[in-house]
């Protein structure tokens, strides 16, 4: 029983093979899917599909409603109100099917501009975005607790000239408080983890970053936090896990995750498998 809790079904890299990766993350194991959106149109889009798609018996399958950091450069024309209307849209979008939407995000921080130096348009100072971004996040925080629905947060910290900076990370914490919070594809340093540990609404979810070779904090991170504390994503079709680098991610390969975890915890894949997959039911209150 594996529950993969953050995919993009709707993806166009998706759209030619849909009906086998389907059948391959059954095969698999996995029997829950959360499709979620990253902006007003992708929102919609993951709803859509979740209610048009004729899904095997056997496989549940959810959405989310949110606005990734990245789409912060939109709101630089007068923001408040550009940002209050599109978040209009994402109610909406909630409003439609109340069940099936399961959670606010992928919303968050994103400061990594030193390796994207095409992500700043020239009208826009690093400065500048950052306080766009927190003011997207911060309206879509307010959402999440109108609606009592958890955050799914994307958070990245650029590392490229301090590997121990946590700039976006102490950020985000201050941000989310006491609302009930999963850390996707989590990168937090040690420091991070350390706090994430002593605030019971937090929850860890490990992507397959956690089986890349160079990534040892995060399976430290997965050591020392307890499997109540955790949960599993594919985020496909990104970021494969290692034994499958350069192609394209889908939701069969959580198994591998799952492996993972089971061995850097000294536990079943079964084990780490079903709980982890409490842990989503719990947390995303999902009507299995």
């Amino acid at each position: 029983m594996l529950t993969d809790t953050h995919a993009h079904l709707y993806w166009n890299s998706f759209k030619e093979d849909f009906e086998a990766i389907i059948q391959r993350a059954l095969d698999a194991g996995v029997t829950t899917l959360i499709n979620v959106g990253v902006d007003v149109e992708k929102s919609a889009e993951a709803l859509k599909q979740v209610q048009e798609t004729n899904w095997p018996e056997n496989l549940r399958v959810y959405s989310t409603i949110g606005i990734h950091p990245h789409e912060a450069v939109k709101y630089s024309f007068n923001p408040d109100v550009s940002i209050r209307s599109d978040l209009n849209k994402i109610k909406e979008v909630y409003q439609k099917n109340i069940s099936k939407v399961v959670a606010v995000g992928e919303c968050g921080l994103d400061f990594a501009f030193e390796n994207n130096p095409d992500f700043i348009p020239s009208h826009l100072s690093p400065d500048r975005l950052k306080e766009l971004q927190i003011k997207l996040f911060q309206a879509q925080i307010d959402l999440a607790k109108k609606l009592k629905l958890p955050l799914i947060v994307h958070c990245r910290d650029d590392r490229s000239k301090n590997p121990e900076n946590s700039e976006t990370w102490n950020e985000v914490l201050k941000m989310v408080g006491a609302h009930p919070t999963i850390l996707h594809c989590y990168s937090g340093l040690p420091s991070t983890t350390d706090q994430v540990i002593q605030i019971p609404n937090l929850t860890v979810s490990f992507a397959a970053t956690l089986t890349y070779p160079k990534n040892d904090y995060l399976r430290e991170a997965a050591r020392i936090l307890p499997l109540e504390r955790i949960l599993l994503e594919t985020d496909c079709p990104f970021l494969p896990p290692q034994s499958k680098r350069g192609q394209r991610n889908e939701p069969a390969n959580i198994v591998e995750i799952a492996q993972t975890v089971s061995e850097i915890k000294e536990l079943s894949i079964e084990e780490v498998s079903n709980q982890t997959s409490e842990n989503a039911k719990r947390i995303f209150a999902l009507q299995l």
